[in-house]
């Protein structure tokens, strides 16, 4: 998958993740008055949030190197550290609203108009922030743990703006809500994937087979290259491909390369890595699987 599909891909998840969402947000503004209150309106609607959100981000990676078990597990995440981010949004949101409230709005009807907005406004901010982290948790990289902070800010932002606009001006109008989560849902993933090149150490594309033209980026200390479900870069399909074949590594800016079986295939341009770091334009070989090196897009 190219950098250019990856990211109309990822906007799709987060439009696939408006729409699933939707309907669940109609049911809990539908039952509102059956909450003791509105604070446990609120973490309801920021718990389903975060929960659908989360899901659809946290498959994503597995999606996209075609593993099944990896998406799964990436939806479990998800969904789990999402239904936290949206209460830990809510929460933020109210503590704010709290806080200076007496001091922004002298009146209760103002502070239960546009202090609540904003207090909306920055819960759905936090929200998207978090899910923007999703998949550098999961991995446990760091460098995806910031590709998240850079693009949950700006998609968090904006999305979160939009949401809660939406509930200012048009409440209780079906349509526009979802439009504003459709527009939650594209401001996070796009400024995630554009943000993901930025902070990337180059990526490598496939030059042949089933997979061919599929890039995968560099952002993580050690990524797994093989033909079993659990690697980082997984090439079911390719001849003589171990299913844990070579580990690319990162250190000192460098991206190295280091066979993990003995007499495996590894190759670049056609002789032994013997330590030797990857430059663009490298071609690396993984049993019959050829990679070129690069910043791509």
């Amino acid at each position: 998958m190219s950098l250019t599909l990856k990211r109309v891909f990822m906007a799709l998840f987060g439009l696939l993740g408006a729409l699933a969402l939707w309907p669940c947000l109609l049911a809990l503004q539908y039952r509102q008055q059956a909450f003791p209150g509105y604070l446990l309106f609120s973490l309801a609607q920021g718990v389903t949030l975060g929960l659908v959100f989360g899901a659809f981000f946290g498959s994503f990676e597995g999606v996209v190197v075609s593993s099944r078990p990896k998406a799964f597990k990436g939806l479990l995440f998800g969904a789990g550290f999402g239904a936290l981010s949206g209460a830990a949004g809510v929460m933020a949101g109210q503590l704010f609203l709290f806080a200076a409230g007496s001091a922004l709005w002298h009146t209760e009807s103002a502070r239960n108009g546009v202090g609540l907005a904003i207090a909306s406004g920055v819960a759905w901010t936090i929200v998207g922030l978090f899910l923007a982290l999703t998949e550098g948790f999961r991995a446990r990289s760091a460098r995806k743990i910031l590709v998240g902070l850079a693009g949950g800010v700006a998609g968090g932002l904006a999305g979160g703006a939009a949401l809660s606009a939406v509930s200012w001006f048009f409440p209780g109008n079906p349509l526009a809500l979802l439009a504003g989560l459709a527009a939650f849902g594209l401001s996070i993933s796009l400024a995630w994937s554009l943000f993901e090149n930025r902070f990337s150490s180059g990526a490598l594309m496939l030059l042949n087979g089933p997979f061919k033209g599929k890039e995968y980026h560099v952002l993580s200390r050690r990524m797994k290259i093989g033909s079993g479900s659990g690697c980082d870069i997984v090439l079911k399909g390719y001849p003589e491909v171990e299913e844990l074949h070579a580990t690319l590594r990162l250190s000192g800016g460098k991206v190295l390369v280091e066979a993990e079986k003995a007499g495996a295939r590894l190759l670049v341009n056609d002789e032994p890595p013997a330590g030797r770091s990857l430059k663009p334009e490298d071609v690396l070989a993984v049993g019959k699987a050829k990679f070129i090196y690069g910043y791509f897009g």
